[in-house]
């Protein structure tokens, strides 16, 4: 028990380590706070699943590759893949016919949202798909939701 409360007050010998690999999102933002459309032009609407969202700024060289991954990273979750959607989207159009820049602010990318509309995880495209497959299959094993 001294040991421990050695650990909480100092900080000593505290494991920095961590089991994720992808940038972990812990500042409350939400996918709402995006003005997104799917690729067919539609309002991207959440719903009660857990999402992978692929963001492709105009002129991404790298997002054709995951286009193609996104399927397979589906069908690899197995039974677990029908708590998991997938969509790839865009800016939507704003007032005054605007394009948004947003999905230029927020890169190339595979997001995970959680059934609330959580962001949960931030991939950048040169990472493994099965890191983000690993990620996912530990974050639907621990979550009832979705």
């Amino acid at each position: 028990m001294l040991l421990a409360l050695f650990m909480y007050f100092t900080g000593v010998g505290i494991p920095q380590g961590r089991t994720h690999h992808g940038e972990l999102i812990a500042d409350g933002r939400t996918v709402d706070d995006w003005s997104l459309v799917t690729a067919t032009g539609e309002p991207w609407q959440m719903s009660k699943h857990w999402q992978l969202i692929l963001t492709q700024p105009p002129g991404c060289s790298g997002c054709d590759s995951w286009v193609e991954k996104m399927p397979n990273l589906h069908t690899a979750l197995g039974k677990e893949r029908d708590r998991v959607e997938w969509h790839q989207v865009s800016s939507a159009a704003v007032q005054g016919g605007l394009v948004s820049d947003e999905i230029s602010r927020l890169g190339a990318a595979v997001w995970v949202v959680d059934p609330l509309g959580n962001l949960v995880l931030r991939y950048d495209l040169t990472e493994a798909p099965q890191a983000v497959l690993d990620d996912l299959r530990k974050l639907l094993k621990l979550s009832k939701l979705g």
